[in-house]
């Protein structure tokens, strides 16, 4: 009977009444909605026309079940054999900035401490143009990596080569562990119209995505997207991952390659935003990215560094914006 009325009410909502919304919300009693936060009903489809007023719950299998598998392999640029995707460099950070790990060399973000997963809304922002006076350019941006010896890193790219007329745009899903002999990119994927009809929706004003990275209790690590059209949870990583990385810390951030290393221009992007940050404890509940558990990683880079750009805060540590200009 409970079923029957949290479809009737979701039916009746249209996906437009946040009152009739909240009320179905209610009645899926996950440990997190309880607790008073409201979270897209699970299993319900949204039109790629139509905006969001509120993001998923993250991905709990206890709560959610399996995720879904892979529903477009077959654009894995990975398996496609792209003739060049996105580089990161590899060069170690100067002296005395701590953690000595890659990313780039024009970051901004924060440092994670602890956990192991991560959660993440992200700008799509498919408008960033990296102009013909910067070609060569990576951007990640935002880019997220759990702590705790992670193997998957969830990417949003913006890459612009020699030979490239247009930037480029996808996401994907790094692999820092290359247990199976191939480091780098597991799952790697254009955002195109195809794509963001399945993974992008307007929240707050922008087209967002909404992604996931984390260990289960077997020591294995996943890579998710939210797919609006099904309303669940899909796994783009898979087989998972299983092992650990020689990275204890994660991070999240707006990182670049190349960009600023001639620092002769700093130009002018999108601003990027990266919200409803959270972090999966190792009892494998969710808790908020705040003081206790990050720390300011950067300004590295000099369009940070000058002041060309800069870092909004907007909800202490789990809403940031780079700010380019």
């Amino acid at each position: 009977m409970r079923g029957m009325w949290f479809m009737a009410a979701v039916m009746a909502s249209s996906w437009v009444g946040t009152e009739a919304r909240a009320q179905a919300q209610d009645d899926w009693e996950s440990p997190v909605a309880l607790r008073g936060e409201r979270y897209l009903p699970y299993g319900q489809p949204i039109p790629p026309e139509e905006a969001i007023d509120a993001p998923p719950q993250p991905y709990d299998e206890a709560v959610h079940g399996p995720a879904h598998p892979n529903t477009q392999p077959q654009v894995n640029e990975v398996s496609r054999n792209r003739a060049r995707l996105p580089e990161r460099a590899r060069k170690p950070r100067p002296d005395g900035q701590i953690p000595d790990i890659f990313p780039g060399s024009g970051d901004r973000g924060f440092w994670i401490w602890s956990g192991q997963g991560v959660f993440a809304a992200n700008d799509v922002q498919t408008d960033l143009v990296i102009p013909d006076n910067a070609i060569g350019t990576t951007i990640y941006a935002p880019t997220h990596m759990p702590a705790g010896n992670a193997c998957v890193e969830t990417v949003t790219a913006h890459w612009r080569y020699s030979g490239m007329a247009t930037t480029a745009h996808a996401h994907g899903f790094w692999d820092h562990c290359g247990l199976d002999g191939a480091t780098g990119w597991q799952n790697f994927e254009d955002m195109d119209a195809a794509w963001k009809s399945k993974y992008a929706r307007v929240y707050d004003g922008e087209e967002r995505y909404f992604t996931e990275a984390y260990k289960d209790g077997n020591g294995c690590w996943h890579g998710l997207m939210y797919n609006f059209n099904l309303g669940i949870w899909e796994e783009k990583v898979s087989p998972a991952i299983c092992g650990s990385s020689t990275f204890a810390t994660g991070w999240t951030m707006w990182e670049s390659h190349h960009l600023m290393d001639q620092a002769q221009v700093c130009p002018t992007f999108p601003r990027i935003r990266a919200s409803g940050l959270q972090l999966m404890t190792s009892s494998f509940a969710w808790v908020t990215l705040d003081a206790s558990n990050t720390s300011d990683l950067g300004p590295y880079g000099l369009c940070w560094t000058n002041g060309a750009y800069n870092f909004q805060v907007n909800v202490a540590n789990s809403d940031w914006t780079a700010l380019t200009p």
